[in-house]
């Protein structure tokens, strides 16, 4: 077998490469330079590889240029991935790239105000490596989601929520609403703020958040009502229009500008979904720790199953966490 030029030399990897780096993925370094996550294979921990100058370097070994599968290095001429095709079998009766997946962010690199899953580790929870400076938000967000919550609870008192009384609506269920919805718009304009967006706040720019923190796919589960089923308050939102595609948010400007008109809008269905909305939006900035033991006894989040390549990466040894601004745009 014909095998790829070994070179000893140490790579030394400057983080200046890294600075920039933003959400797309054409930016995170030239041609198919930059950091991978290789599966290996069900039952086997995943790997950690560093492509660049037509080399591929496996992270968190000693002496990876020495090692036996850890190194590889093109020959003149030679894409490495031609490369890894003749010198290994991982690639074999795969197209492109095969079980390497790209990361978008490198290692240390993570999004103001979005939580993802830590990649390489075995569970896959939300994390947000920014909270301790973010205490002091969290802790409101976190006293005024118990306040909905207890809001909520004095409304089911009074309604049994079931299937057949989500239509109904009255006073309480307007004031939850506009509370909680006035709550979420507070924490859009926060990341949008976090990641250096001078643009006017309003559902146009609000709904640039729905892909790069995944919201469609949120659902949140109401344990003290077996009759609600899950609830996913960004399901649909689009770009087109992001006002009316979120039922809630559009019987929220509803309520609050035209009660006299649109008071019927102000129904139970649209109080779960508000506040479902709050939860989720403490979640996907601040992980799944950001609910206090006090809130989970009411109502659990259920994340996106998030893609390997959009998850954050460890700072590499003695590195520390960078923030990197989103890059946002309008996607359906």
């Amino acid at each position: 077998m014909h095998l790829c030029r070994a070179v000893l030399t140490p790579i030394r990897y400057a983080r200046s490469e890294w600075e920039g780096g933003n959400v797309a993925l054409a930016h995170i370094g030239q041609g198919d330079e930059g950091w991978y996550v290789r599966d290996v294979g069900p039952g086997q921990a995943r790997q950690l590889w560093r492509f660049v100058d037509a080399t591929a370097t496996r992270a968190g070994v000693t002496n990876p240029e020495g090692g036996a599968g850890t190194y590889y290095a093109a020959d003149p001429g030679e894409t490495i991935w031609a490369c890894l095709r003749r010198s290994t079998p991982w690639l074999d009766g795969l197209d492109g790239s095969g079980p390497f997946q790209r990361m978008i962010c490198g290692p240390g690199r993570f999004h103001p105000r979005v939580a993802r899953p830590i990649a390489l580790r075995e569970k896959e929870t939300l994390w947000f490596p920014d909270a301790a400076k973010e205490q002091r938000y969290i802790t409101s967000a976190q006293n005024q989601l118990g306040s909905l919550i207890d809001d909520l609870r004095v409304i089911c008192r009074v309604v049994q929520p079931a299937a057949s009384t989500l239509s109904v609506y009255g006073h309480e269920i307007r004031n939850l609403l506009i509370l909680a919805a006035t709550e979420v718009e507070m924490h859009w304009r926060g990341i949008l703020t976090a990641n250096g967006s001078t643009a006017k706040f309003n559902t146009n720019e609000f709904v640039k958040l729905a892909v790069p923190l995944g919201l469609r796919d949120y659902a949140v589960h109401f344990h003290p009502c077996p009759d609600i089923d899950p609830i996913r308050p960004f399901d649909g939102w689009d770009v087109s229009d992001p006002t009316n595609s979120l039922p809630w948010y559009a019987a929220y400007h509803g309520v609050k500008h035209n009660r006299e008109h649109e008071f019927d809008q102000a129904t139970l269905a649209n109080g779960f979904a508000a506040v479902a909305a709050c939860a989720v939006m403490l979640v996907a900035q601040f992980g799944q720790d950001a609910l206090t033991p006090g809130l989970k006894g009411f109502l659990s989040v259920e994340p996106p199953a998030w893609p390997s390549e959009e998850m954050y990466l460890m700072p590499e040894a003695e590195g520390g966490w960078t923030p990197i601004p989103l890059q946002l745009s309008v996607k359906p």
